[in-house]
């Protein structure tokens, strides 16, 4: 079933009386599932989401001639001549203005087939962010934003089998199952039926054991916006802004979006715009986790203030954006590094902290630590997963001990921005004593008391700079083209 025809008849349906109007667009879906002598219960869903649906099942199911009754619905209720006018848009936008009629409208699965596990799917519903997510990671192909299991199924039947021969809709029920639906024991007989049928029985099997993996969460995997911003390098003040949304908590499988060329006192504007994706994805979770957004930022700019970035939301004042999510930082830099070593050692300290609260802290300091000591102490002891910086906004001093820091593999890194405050150490010591998973919270907690408290422009959590650099989370970040 060509996708574009589901859109295109969808959209022109969505914009007759007899479909916007609830009670017309029952007594439609009646006359087209009599005609056709099928059955269909209303989902409750917005408008186009419960029409795409029932379109698609409608021409699933029986072809042409669903089609047909589709369009003379439509002439029923609202006259011939309206039906006539909406058969002829269709075909114009679909198929072109010389087309004679429609193609056929084969399927791998018979109509029976089809129809229970259509039931099944709608019965038994998941997560839509963690379904595109586990989804996405079993059939490496781009899947339609904004669909649950059923409109799924009808986009991932026209799609070529997997190497393993399985079709992309039979991994979509057993990632279904797997997810927990309500209906899991039936899907997988389903399943199980159209493999002994097809001979691919092994298949399913080691499918199925493969899904269960992918479908087990990862607790230290959040809701993520990654923000990459990297310098046009070309002597200008341009920058691009790349960004990557994850949409369930558990699973790594950000999307990446649109890059987009700006300046840095434009990056709010960047920003927002990718929120707003983020925003889009997030919907429909399960669960209200906390949202990280991560920003990937270059040397130069790590110790710009990303986390108070004002977003305007309608009809408020912008407010700082860390009030919203957790904010931190993570080097361009070594996410573009392909050397092994550095790489190993970047793991090999973060996985140390994932272990207890920083195992050994460093501090550094322009007065009691020379540059090359400070690395040598770092090389040396592969124990330390955190680091505290001072004076670290001084050119010349504190971003070069940040890139030794980095390139020495350490993961977990905190500051204050302003040029002299020795007092704030020893928060930040005690910060860093929390357990590894607590450590984005606390550091939102300081955010948030910094804004919402008469001195806040005092507290250190108005100027905390805190890189989370998790090797285990990377994006796609090679350099812009010219």
């Amino acid at each position: 079933m060509p996708l574009r025809l589901v859109s295109v008849l969808t959209d022109e349906l969505c914009a007759l009386p007899c479909v916007r109007e609830a009670r017309q667009r029952s007594l439609y879906m009646n006359l087209v599932c009599d005609d056709l002598g099928i059955q269909w219960i209303e989902q409750g869903l917005p408008v186009r989401a419960e029409m795409t649906n029932f379109v698609s099942q409608a021409l699933r199911r029986n072809g042409q001639e669903g089609y047909r009754v589709l369009i003379d619905g439509v002439g029923a209720l609202e006259g011939r001549e309206t039906g006539e006018n909406l058969d002829r848009l269709v075909r114009r936008a679909v198929y072109g203005v010389e087309s004679r009629g429609l193609p056929e409208l084969p399927g791998v699965f018979d109509a029976e087939m089809q129809r229970r596990v259509w039931e099944l799917l709608a019965l038994g519903p998941v997560p839509r962010p963690v379904l595109h997510s586990v989804l996405a990671g079993e059939l490496r192909i781009e899947l339609p934003d904004a669909e649950g299991p059923v409109g799924l199924f009808a986009h991932l039947a026209e799609q070529n089998a997997q190497p393993d021969g399985l079709p992309p809709a039979v991994v979509l029920v057993e990632v279904v199952a797997a997810l927990g639906s309500s209906q899991a024991a039936a899907l997988q007989t389903w399943s199980e039926e159209w493999a002994e049928a097809t001979e691919l029985t092994g298949a399913l099997r080691e499918r199925r054991a493969s899904i269960a993996r992918g479908a087990m969460p990862d607790s230290t995997v959040p809701r993520a916006l990654v923000v990459m911003v990297d310098p046009a390098h070309d002597g200008t003040d341009r920058i691009y802004v790349r960004h990557w949304v994850n949409a369930a908590a558990g699973f790594w499988q950000p999307r990446a979006f649109a890059p987009q060329e700006t300046t840095l006192d434009r990056l709010a504007p960047a920003v927002l715009r990718a929120v707003r994706h983020g925003e889009a994805q997030w919907a429909g979770a399960a669960e209200d986790t906390p949202v990280h957004v991560e920003f990937v930022l270059p040397h130069a700019l790590l110790n710009h203030d990303v986390a108070r970035l004002k977003i305007a939301a309608d009809a408020f004042e912008p407010l700082p954006l860390h009030l919203r999510f957790y904010i931190h930082l993570r080097s361009l830099d070594r996410m573009r590094i392909r050397d092994a070593r550095q790489l190993s050692l970047w793991r090999e300290r973060w996985r140390t902290l994932q272990e207890a609260p920083a195992a050994e802290t460093y501090r550094w300091s322009r007065t009691t630590d020379p540059l090359a000591q400070w690395q040598e102490k770092l090389a040396r002891n592969p124990r330390v997963t955190g680091v505290i910086l001072q004076h670290p906004a001084e050119r010349g001093h504190g971003l070069e001990a940040l890139a030794a820091a980095l390139t020495e593999g350490v993961g977990l890194v905190v500051w204050d921005r302003r040029p002299d405050t020795p007092q704030s150490v020893e928060l930040l010591q005690l910060l860093l004593g929390h357990s590894p998973g607590q450590l984005p919270f606390k550091v939102h907690q300081l955010r948030v008391q910094a804004e919402t408290e008469e001195v806040g422009r005092l507290l250190v959590g108005r100027n905390i700079a805190f890189l989370w650099d998790d090797p285990n989370r990377l994006v796609d970040c090679e350099e812009m083209p010219a």
